[in-house]
């Protein structure tokens, strides 16, 4: 199977699925009330990437899609 398409077909939907797993968990504190310590949605971007598991994740995937996508091709 060809290096590039793998890339498409596993790594990326694995990637996307991350990212909306991501959005979703800055997102459910940003909405909270202030007084039960909801801030602004950047504002928990800042406090929240170093500790999340889904932005390894995707940090992770970026690093194989781009090793994948940058293999030199076989010449027949």
């Amino acid at each position: 199977m060809n290096a590039k398409l793998l890339v498409w077909i596993l790594f990326f939907p694995i990637f996307l699925f991350c990212l909306l797993m991501f959005y979703i968990e800055v997102s459910l504190y940003s909405t909270l009330p202030a007084d039960l310590g909801g801030m602004s949605f950047w504002l928990e971007l800042k406090f929240t990437w170093y500790r999340s598991v889904w932005f390894y994740a995707m940090s992770i995937l970026i690093l194989f899609i781009l090793f994948f996508s940058l293999l030199p091709r076989k010449k027949k």
